[in-house]
């Protein structure tokens, strides 16, 4: 049977009303759980996180739209449910109307309802900019207040040793710093620069907030070396604190670096796990914090990838019942430190001393095995 043009694009749609559906139904389910945890519960978002798989911050997103469109919404949530509106034009009405009393979020859905499901992203902005002036004209101006006191900077690390830096701020600044970096590279350019335009811009930005070369800022890059390895430079990848693997010719160039700091960790052949860590003027207390870190990469928490140089170090059984060794004290994010003290979750180690088990509030369990920080050898033959 021979499919049409428009059989395949029905049908296509047809899915896109179905995974409405199915989202506005997963919405409901989060709205109900917090609904339920609302005696004070202010780890929820996190159990939220552990269970769906989602990074803390998107749970706390994903929840705040819930909690909206379940309290100030309804007629959005239930075109939601029903397929008759995708997630992007429910949450763009959360989003534009968020400033509005309720009598007005009402005047704007229904101004609104009729079409929503038919315009796409330009006609439903578009609309909704005049349906909110309609019904709060002083609206605009507190959305913008609102806007500017929530300026914020994010960053995202990314794959094959790149990250991306953004700013969220008034838009007459934001204009302005790139304006300026545009005409710092456009002359560098001019006089003969072999990089692209982009290259260039990129490169100036980055010098005017970190400097040249890393003057402004210590890099700590971890060589790992197999124990059976001699301390010569080989191949085997180096681990920058904060990012992850680069591939050993990155890390070399990072340790070249002014004020880079290198620090051999020997790791067991068998296993890749971490057997020494090299010391020079550091205390015991110190080696003990060097040690776990070396062996844990990350937050042991779930889901959580916070790089263990910048975790708290956190006893499993609490000191002074629990010992302070590499046994009992796990690095866990400040957040995940929090649930576990005051939040009702516990954590249980495994037999090995390595891994242990996150127990949430409601039962849900998250085992954590550290992960080798070098590969090890195949097995013999």
């Amino acid at each position: 049977m021979y499919e049409t043009g428009r059989e395949l694009l029905t049908g296509g749609r047809g899915n896109i009303c179905r995974a409405a559906r199915e989202t506005a139904e997963l919405l409901d389910r989060i709205a109900r759980f917090v609904a339920l945890n609302a005696d004070g519960d202010e780890f929820a978002h996190v159990e939220v996180a552990a269970v769906y798989r989602w990074t803390v911050p998107f749970a706390q997103r994903r929840i705040a739209f819930a909690v909206a469109l379940s309290t100030r919404f309804p007629a959005t949530f239930a075109a939601f449910r029903a397929g008759d509106i995708e997630e992007y034009t429910a949450r763009r009405i959360v989003e534009a109307t968020e400033v509005l009393s309720d009598e007005a979020i009402a005047r704007v859905e229904a101004a609104i309802a009729a079409q929503a499901g038919e315009w796409n992203s330009q006609q439903l902005n578009y609309q909704l900019r005049k349906a909110v002036a309609h019904a709060d004209p002083e609206a605009a101006a507190r959305r913008a207040a609102m806007r500017v006191a929530a300026r914020h900077m994010s960053s995202e690390q990314l794959d094959d040793a790149v990250g991306l830096l953004s700013f969220l701020g008034e838009i007459e600044r934001v204009n302005l710093a790139r304006d300026q970096v545009k005409a710092i590279a456009q002359q560098i350019k001019t006089a003969g620069d072999d990089r692209t335009l982009n290259q260039i811009r990129v490169d100036v930005g980055l010098d005017l907030l970190a400097g040249k070369g890393f003057e402004n800022a210590k890099v700590h890059v971890y060589l790992t070396l197999p124990a059976t390895t001699a301390l010569g430079v080989d191949s085997k990848p180096g681990y920058l604190a904060g990012y992850g693997w680069l591939p050993a010719q990155r890390a070399l160039e990072l340790a070249a670096q002014k004020d880079a700091v290198w620090q051999r960790i020997l790791t067991d052949p068998l296993t890749g796990h971490a057997v020494d860590v090299g010391r020079r003027k550091y205390t015991p207390p110190a080696a003990l914090r060097d040690h776990i870190r070396a062996t844990y990469l990350m937050c042991t928490g779930p889901g959580c990838v916070r790089p263990a140089h910048s975790c708290d170090l956190d006893h499993v059984t609490p000191f002074p019942a629990g010992a302070t060794d590499r046994y009992n004290v796990k690095p866990a994010c400040r957040l995940h430190h929090l649930v576990k003290t005051h939040g009702g979750w516990r954590v249980d180690l495994s037999d090995n001393g390595l891994g242990l088990t996150w127990i949430t509030k409601h039962g849900f369990r998250f085992t954590h095995e550290p992960e080798p920080i070098a590969d090890p050898d195949p097995a013999p033959f």
